[in-house]
């Protein structure tokens, strides 16, 4: 599975819906998403405890078995809005893709 996807599915796991546009701020989809029944997280703030939750479904996704696994804790919350870079889906695509190489396991 591309990096791409890997990252829609844990974002999937972390929200209970899958973005269907790219361009969405993760913020946003966090909020459209609060009282969703596969996952609700109405009361829960994106920052820093949404992102949290974001970071660690990262790290067990990318440190799982196989020719791909990214050292993904190199992403902090200060890396998301509204102190760093990573605002929207496609952000957090291009941030999981430039984080460094685990070896395959």
């Amino acid at each position: 599975m591309a990096v791409r996807d890997r990252v829609i599915s844990v974002l999937e796991a972390w929200c209970g819906s899958a973005p269907t546009d790219n361009t969405i701020s993760l913020s946003d989809l966090w909020n459209d998403t609060r009282n969703n029944p596969n996952h609700p997280h109405d009361g829960i703030a994106f920052q820093p405890e949404g992102v949290n939750d974001l970071l660690d479904k990262l790290k067990t996704e990318f440190r799982k078995p196989g020719p791909v696994r990214l050292d993904t804790s190199v992403l902090k919350t200060t890396s998301f809005k509204p102190n760093g870079d990573i605002d929207t889906v496609n952000d957090l695509v291009d941030a999981v893709i430039a984080c460094p190489n685990l070896p395959p396991l």
